[in-house]
C-alpha cells in the first residue's frame, strides 16, 4: 500500500529477444514495430513517471531509445530464455535501478507488447484503482457472462453457474489478461512475487483488449482489427 504523497510509477516494458524469433524479429503492425504501441500508450498515461524497456537485445535497445524512452541496460541471458517468470525479469530492473540509482519506485506497472490495444485511459484506471482502494496488485480482465464448464478430476463436466441462475443476474468471471496492464507496489516486485495480499481488478469488455500477438494467428487478427 503507498501512504501519503505523490507515488512514483514505474513502467517496465519487457521484450525478449527470444519472443520476436518466431516471426523473424520485432513483428510490425500497421508499418511499425509492434513496440511502438505500447511506448506510446505508456506516454499517454498521466501517472507514469519513467519508462523503461527491458531486453536482451541491442537491436530492441536502440529502438526503445529511439522512441525516447529507457533502456539503460541489457538484461542477463539468463532472464531471456523462454519461461523465465516475468517476476524474475521486473524484480531484476528494480535491483539494477537501485543498486546504481539508488531509484525506489512506488508503484510498478508491467506493459507487454504483445497487447497493442489498449483503451484510452486504461493504464491509469488500473493505477488509480490500485491507490483508491489500497490495493498492492491490480491487473486488466475481460469479463464474462456466458456459461462456463469445467472438466473434474474424475473427467465430468460440471456447470460454472448455479442452477436456475439466469445470465442477468450471475456474477461475472474474469479472465486474467495481465499482459496489457498489470500494476504492483515496489515491495511486491522487489520481492519477486506476482501478486501483493490486497489484488483488485480492471474488468474490461471490449473484445480488442483480448488480442494477442504472441503467435501468428494473433498477430494476423491484430493487422486486420487496425
Amino acid at each position: 500500500m503507498i501512504d501519503g504523497g505523490s507515488p512514483q510509477v514505474l513502467a517496465i516494458i519487457p521484450v525478449a529477444s527470444g519472443g520476436l524469433v518466431r516471426t523473424g524479429g520485432m513483428p510490425l503492425l500497421g508499418g511499425h514495430p509492434l513496440i511502438v504501441y505500447t511506448v506510446e500508450a505508456a506516454k499517454r498515461s498521466r501517472c507514469i513517471q519513467r519508462i523503461i524497456v527491458s531486453t536482451d537485445s541491442e537491436e530492441v535497445r536502440q529502438m526503445a531509445l529511439g522512441l525516447g524512452v529507457e533502456a539503460p541496460f541489457l538484461r542477463p541471458t539468463e532472464l531471456a530464455a523462454p519461461g523465465t517468470p516475468i517476476e524474475r525479469v521486473l524484480q531484476h530492473c528494480l535491483t539494477w535501478l537501485e543498486e546504481r540509482e539508488g531509484y525506489r519506485p512506488d508503484i510498478v506497472v508491467r506493459l507487454e507488447i504483445s497487447h497493442p490495444f489498449r483503451d484510452e485511459g486504461v493504464i491509469d484506471r488500473v493505477i488509480m484503482t490500485m491507490l483508491d482502494r489500497g490495493l498492492d496488485t491490480v491487473f486488466t480482465v475481460y469479463e464474462e457472462h456466458h456459461n462456463f464448464w469445467r472438466l473434474t478430476p474424475e473427467g465430468e463436466l460440471e456447470p460454472l453457474m448455479r442452477e436456475g441462475e439466469t445470465r442477468d443476474r450471475r456474477p461475472p468471471l474474469y479472465k486474467e489478461i495481465s499482459g496489457l496492464v498489470y500494476a504492483a507496489t515496489g515491495e511486491v516486485v522487489r520481492a519477486g512475487e506476482r501478486l501483493g495480499k490486497r489484488v483488485g481488478v480492471v474488468p474490461l469488455s471490449s473484445l480488442q483488449a483480448l488480442v494477442d500477438t504472441q503467435d501468428e494467428f494473433g498477430l494476423d487478427l491484430a493487422r486486420r482489427l487496425l
